[in-house]
């Protein structure tokens, strides 16, 4: 008889293990797949594991009343539980999707879209010929707008079924991920048009006391990034919040960044590369004379589009995640592209983004970081004390105009550096007027 009792424990024990790894497994799931009918599933089947379990174990609770009292506990919560699964999986099974447990914040659809050196035609020429530059001629880049129906405006022409959505986005693919949290191509039903969706989770990083003083925070920045109009700034369209999660819809651009062409073998010539750095300083310019810096200005965030030009994206996002530590202390942000006063921790203005202009300048050129270190704080002091190599070690062929731009911007101080991106935008104009000119002269003597 002690046998039977002692069997009948590790079942139960058994089995309340298996449903807190149940529950465990489906609240980690949750954070992948939030929103849409996949995020509602996870809900659907979580109340109902929550409502057997109670069911299975009622009896502990109230073994002091009558069996049959105990008994109609038990096969109430079990209707209970039933009733969740078999309404929930008729709403799942309809097109608009499940929507019985969401938080009920609507999107906020109603916000408002917001001297120098010489070089020799040598150099131009080497620039302009070769097995690299051919292959970029004749490889477009694929770019966001390829993904767009043939009038690249955008809209959807199918009506297919609705699949998951978050707000009244519908998700299509999910296009990439970060620290911060997750990105979605997905379809406006209300305007019929393709568009980025992306969320920032905030639980894993903050406090539960803190993470609304974040949120406030970020809805205030994106609001006002919103309000940006540059070709080089990346549209957003709406902001919203489902499931304890905050999310952007902005415009869509596919998912080619500069990253592939900060590798050695992959280098862009360098005229296509002072036409991009000109273009992200643009549009730094644009947000520094609107109050707005980035703070996380890396070649990720910076999007390659077909007809070579770029867009910045993320404007304002460092911001409000730096305005709270976080509760491992984690600088936010990506230390290897930050300035001295960023990764030190102190007081930044548009000056730190030139900083981190730089950083991307001397990688486009060289397939290199000016600063690399196999520790936190050994990168620290590589960024506020030590001085860079010159980009010319790694790739001879970089103008010397080229790098005194990127020694002015690579300033330990900010008073050292451009002290506007305006600055330094003239500056790259002025070396590509000079190479251009270059190219003009060796055209015509031929």
């Amino acid at each position: 008889m002690q046998l039977e009792l002692d069997s009948a424990s590790v079942a139960n024990l058994f089995l309340i293990i298996l449903y807190m790894v149940t529950l465990f497994i489906y609240s980690r799931a949750k954070r992948e797949y939030t929103g849409g009918k996949v995020g509602h599933v996870i809900n659907l089947i979580t109340f109902t594991v929550i409502f057997l379990f109670l069911s299975d174990y009622v009896g502990f609770v109230l073994k002091y009343l009558k069996y049959e009292t105990v008994f109609s506990f038990n096969m109430l919560l079990r209707l209970i539980a039933l009733a969740i699964l078999a309404f929930g999986g008729a709403r799942f099974i309809s097109k608009k999707g499940l929507t019985i447990f969401s938080s009920g914040k609507k999107s906020n659809s109603e916000m408002e879209i917001a001297g120098l050196g010489e070089f020799s035609e040598e150099d131009i020429s080497s620039e302009t010929s070769g097995p690299i530059a051919e292959r970029v001629r004749q490889s477009p880049i694929q770019s966001q707008s390829a993904a767009l129906p043939p009038d690249e405006s955008g809209t959807i022409i199918d009506e297919e079924e609705s699949g998951p959505t978050l707000g009244r986005y519908e998700i299509i693919e999910e296009i990439g991920r970060g620290a911060m949290g997750m990105v979605y191509k997905a379809k406006d039903p209300k305007l019929n048009r393709v568009t980025a969706i992306k969320t920032i989770s905030f639980a894993e990083d903050f406090d539960p006391d803190e993470i609304k003083e974040v949120k406030e925070s970020f809805l205030l920045e994106a609001e006002t990034v919103a309000k940006l109009s540059h070709p080089n700034i990346v549209a957003i369209y709406d902001v919203g919040e489902e499931f304890d999660l905050l999310y952007i819809a902005m415009e869509y651009l596919g998912d080619r960044n500069l990253e592939p062409f900060c590798k050695k073998e992959n280098l862009l010539p360098i005229r296509r590369t002072i036409d991009i750095v000109a273009q992200i300083a643009d549009a730094l310019s644009y947000a520094h004379k609107n109050g707005i810096v980035h703070r996380d200005i890396k070649p990720a965030n910076i999007m390659l589009l077909s007809d070579n030009k770029v867009k910045v994206t993320d404007f304002g996002i460092a911001r409000s995640m730096a305005s709270t530590r976080t509760k491992t202390g984690i600088v936010k942000g990506t230390p290897l592209y930050m300035s001295p006063e960023q990764i030190s921790g102190t007081k930044v203005d548009g000056r730190s983004d030139i900083f981190s202009l730089g950083i991307i300048f001397y990688k486009l050129l060289t397939g290199e970081l000016p600063f690399t270190a196999n520790d936190f704080t050994s990168l620290i002091y590589k960024i506020t004390t030590e001085k860079h190599e010159s980009p010319r070690k790694y790739n001879p062929k970089v103008f010397s105009a080229c790098e005194q731009i990127i020694d002015k911007s690579l300033g330990k101080e900010p008073d050292l550096r451009y002290q506007s991106a305006e600055a330094m935008v003239e500056h790259l104009h002025v070396v590509s007027r000079k190479m251009d000119d270059a190219l003009s002269k060796k055209r015509k003597a031929r």
